[in-house]
This record gives structure tokens, C-alpha cells and sequence, in this order.
């Protein structure tokens, strides 16, 4: 059970005692107290179902780096991934490369530490959004989209896109599912 679940509890149990055993035996304050646990449900659950819409919405977030050369890393700021799920999809799509249309750069998620916590993808430049599973240490964490040239040369080039570190759309086996 969450902290916030066990508070509730609490708050409910404790409404509930004052309800029986103390000054609370009179009918108008009997509706009262019943009132006031209904009106604290109501915002309680209000809470979680904003909470759980604004956890896995899909979020498109504008990345903009410089591809370096001989694949040396390039990275966004870290996001915070909030998910335990490690089926939560993560998303990439690269709108305009440097190195041309309908080329190829490689994603992937790491840690700011460098810890790679997801598979790297190679995505086409103008193609669709690439959806990729992450690794479970990617699980409350904070990650960063990080990239290289999927050739080992000497070319160094911009690329634009956007990203989201966990979006609301899950991963079964090879199948993207949306998942509200």
C-alpha cells in the first residue's frame, strides 16, 4: 500500500471512531461527519485519477543535439521515468537529420551516469515514431535520450525531433498496445 493510501485509511478510521464514540451520537452530526467522509472520497479519488492521466500521457518533448563523430555520445536533459513497467514505451521520432532524409541515427534511454537502461533503436529520419521498451533499471529513475551515428565515421551533423521517457502506450511482446 502507497503512503498516501494508508493516510486515507487512517483519516477514515479515525472520522469513523469520532462518528461513534465521541461527541458525535446526535443525528445532525452523525450527517455531518457522513457527509465530510463522502466529500473526502470524492477528492480523493478526483486526485488519483489526475494523478494516473497525467502519469501516462504521451508527452512530446523537442530534442535538438549535434550528432558527433565516430559515434561519440549526444544527450538531452533527464526526464524522470515514474513507471515500474518496464513494458511502459518509451518514443523517438526524428523529424530532420543533418545527415539527410530517410537516413538513420541510433537511440537509446541511459542514466546520467551513463548506464545504458534500454535497448538502442536505429530511427529514420522523417519516419514514423519509434516505440521501444526499457530495461526494469530504468524504473523510477531519471533518464536521458541519448544518441550516435549509426556509422562509425567522421561526419557530425544536427538532428530535431521529439521524445517522451514513458508514454501511455505499453509493449507486448512485439505489439504496441495503448494502454489509457
Amino acid at each position: 500500500m502507497t503512503k498516501l493510501t494508508i493516510f486515507i485509511f487512517d483519516v477514515m478510521v479515525i472520522l469513523w471512531i469520532l462518528l461513534e464514540f465521541n461527541n458525535f451520537r446526535g443525528m445532525k452530526n452523525e450527517k455531518k461527519v457522513l457527509g465530510l467522509m463522502s466529500c473526502l472520497l470524492v477528492i480523493i479519488s478526483m486526485g488519483f485519477t489526475a494523478k494516473a492521466y497525467a502519469a501516462y500521457q504521451t508527452n512530446y518533448i523537442d530534442f535538438s543535439f549535434t550528432i558527433k563523430p565516430k559515434q561519440k555520445n549526444s544527450y538531452t536533459e533527464t526526464r524522470y521515468r515514474q513507471t515500474t513497467d518496464r513494458d511502459r514505451a518509451w518514443f523517438t521520432q526524428l523529424t530532420s537529420s543533418g545527415e539527410g532524409w530517410m537516413t538513420y541515427t541510433r537511440f537509446w534511454l541511459e542514466k546520467s551516469n551513463g548506464e545504458n537502461v534500454s535497448k538502442a533503436y536505429n530511427v529514420q529520419a522523417g519516419g514514423a515514431k519509434s516505440f521501444n521498451s526499457a530495461y526494469s533499471s530504468a524504473s523510477k529513475q531519471r533518464v536521458r535520450l541519448t544518441a550516435e551515428n549509426n556509422n562509425y565515421n567522421n561526419a557530425s551533423y544536427p538532428c530535431y525531433g521529439k521524445w517522451d521517457e514513458e508514454t501511455a502506450y505499453i509493449i507486448s511482446g512485439r505489439q504496441l498496445l495503448h494502454h489509457p
